[in-house]
């Protein structure tokens, strides 16, 4: 198996059996917190492996991973 078709395999696991209603539309000015699973408007749908300090958080689609712009979580969700 090539190492795209493994990154696709690894993400369809990531996100088996995640319901419609949990998944949260992508804007740079919304608060995430790891584990999110978001909808991007250019790569779709993703999981937030980390958040990076100080607004920026590491996220998994299923064609690779992206750093994008966020506001970070308070830790008080």
């Amino acid at each position: 198996m090539k190492k795209q078709q493994k990154i696709e395999a690894l993400f369809d696991e990531m996100i088996a059996g995640i319901d419609a209603g949990d998944i949260i539309p992508y804007a740079a000015n919304t608060c995430f917190k790891d584990g999110d699973i978001i909808d991007h408007p250019k790569f779709g749908v993703g999981k937030v492996l980390s958040c990076i300090t100080p607004n920026k958080m590491q996220v998994q689609f299923r064609e690779g991973e992206r750093i994008l712009v966020c506001v970070l979580s308070n830790g008080k969700d």
